[in-house]
């Protein structure tokens, strides 16, 4: 099967078209939030150097989040756009669920990926490793909250780390510190994508939308004022 990948969750966005589980081409655009100008010609620049059309793509997965609002939005925008132009369908993968690929190799049994949701909050989740599940839903919570969660031992990493680690250092944890393994890979989402679509999983193109998990801060200031 051949997927198109779109992650633009964070700082850093990137593109990947895989044919199964073989990455064809990559395209990734430097920090600033600039999907919105790089989204398009990424993937324009993808189909010209591997010399497919965009009608052989068979499937479309985005990263729906948690993440960047404007990121998000773009990435579904684009993502729902391409599906309605091409007729190919469309599906949508957690982008904590993609994090959690890049420590694949680590023999943590408990991981928990953690993305800065500002405001004094994080987004996370845990997955028991061992048994390939989550053990907790998408989460938006505070370090203080989340580290009474955590397990003793275990793996976390992310953008969130960095602005409470003097929180998550008074626990028994295991902290990779790489900002790298902090930034979601088109490849992976391509690849949940299909892993998705191949159990059967449907999104309708309609119903397709970010995984914010909360209003926005502008739409909370809204609701206070009131």
């Amino acid at each position: 099967m051949k997927v198109l990948g779109i992650e633009t969750s964070g700082l850093v966005g990137n593109i990947a078209v895989c044919d199964g589980n073989t990455v064809v081409g990559k395209k990734t655009y430097g920090k600033g939030f600039s999907h919105g100008k790089e989204i398009v010609s990424s993937i324009e620049s993808i189909f010209d150097e591997i010399r497919w059309e965009p009608n052989d793509i068979d499937l479309i997965a985005v990263s729906i989040g948690p993440g960047s609002y404007t990121g998000l939005r773009i990435a579904v925008t684009c993502a729902k756009t391409l599906a309605y132009g091409l007729g190919k369908p469309v599906i949508d993968v957690p982008t904590l669920d993609v994090l959690v690929e890049n420590v694949k190799d680590n023999n943590a049994k408990t991981i928990c990926p953690v993305i800065d949701a500002k405001r004094k909050s994080v987004y996370a989740c845990i997955y028991d490793r061992d048994k390939n599940r989550k053990i907790t839903d998408y989460l938006i919570i505070s370090p203080d909250n989340l580290i009474d969660m955590l397990p003793e031992t275990t793996l976390i990493f992310g953008d969130g780390i960095a602005p409470y680690k003097q929180i998550f250092a008074q626990k028994e944890l295991t902290i990779l510190s790489d900002e790298k393994l902090g930034i979601a890979d088109a490849a992976d989402v391509a690849r949940l994508g299909m892993e998705r679509y191949e159990q059967g999983i449907r999104c309708e193109i309609n119903s397709l939308i970010p995984l914010y998990l909360r209003k926005s801060e502008a739409e909370e200031r809204l609701m206070e004022s009131r």
